[in-house]
Order: structure tokens, then sequence, then C-alpha cells
């Protein structure tokens, strides 16, 4: 959805997630209630299904269209756009028959197009009442 994100190791403490998010001005969502107590911009995220969450999530937090799909799900780094000429080999020849461009991320590597999985992205933010 475009939220710059991080993802706390379960090596680190509360206590160190806290100073992370101290910090880095960071804004913490977490399924521990203990921890969402102890640092003020936080969301505790009461379901374990994962729709449930997002919608949760959801009614916190703004969604800005412009931005879904311009991260990777990866790594996080912001995705580029690339034209596919050169990528043979890289990619299913069936995305080089159908589309001319894909994104890119630089950092890890990752390729993303407008598949099947993408199109079960879009119904599910549909569901949510997110247009893309």
């Amino acid at each position: 959805m475009g939220f710059d994100v991080e993802y706390a190791s379960s090596n680190l403490s509360d206590t160190q997630i806290i100073g992370k998010c101290k910090a880095d001005n960071l804004f913490l969502l977490t399924r521990d209630k203990e921890l969402h107590s102890r640092y003020k911009r936080s969301l505790y995220i009461t379901s374990q299904d994962h729709r449930e969450q997002i919608r949760q999530f959801l009614s916190t937090f703004t969604v800005d269209k412009n931005l879904v799909f311009t991260r990777c799900t990866e790594c996080n780094h912001q995705l580029e756009k690339i034209d596919t000429a050169g990528l043979k080999g890289k990619i299913p020849e069936g995305v080089l028959e159908r589309f001319s461009t894909v994104l890119y991320c630089s950092k890890c590597g990752k390729y993303y197009w407008e598949g099947d999985h993408f199109i079960k992205i879009v119904e599910f933010l549909r569901e949510l009442g997110i247009e893309i």
C-alpha cells in the first residue's frame, strides 16, 4: 500500500524496539499489548487474521492511492518502472510477451508485474474500499 515499513526482528528487546521507534520517529504496529502500552505512537492489532489486521490498520491510516504498489514486498525499497527489453531469462517469457514494462527493485533485484497475484491484491483492496 506504499507505506515505508520496517519489521522488528524477534532478536530485539521491547526496549530496543521502542528506542528504534523513538530515534527514527516510527509508528509501531504490534500484537503485544504490553509493548503497545509502553509506546504512545502505536496501534495494538487485536486480530490474528491478516484480513482483519489490515482492516484495523486502514481504520487508522489513510492509503494514498498513488503510492500503492510502489515498494518492494521483500525489502521495502522503492520500485522503479523499467522496460522489459533485455530481461529475457530474468522474468517469465509470458511476462515478456504481455508487458512492455515491469516494476523493478534495484536493491534486491525482484521484478513485479500485473499478473494474477496483482489482480487478487487489487480485488482484496477493493473489498476494503480502496479503489486503485
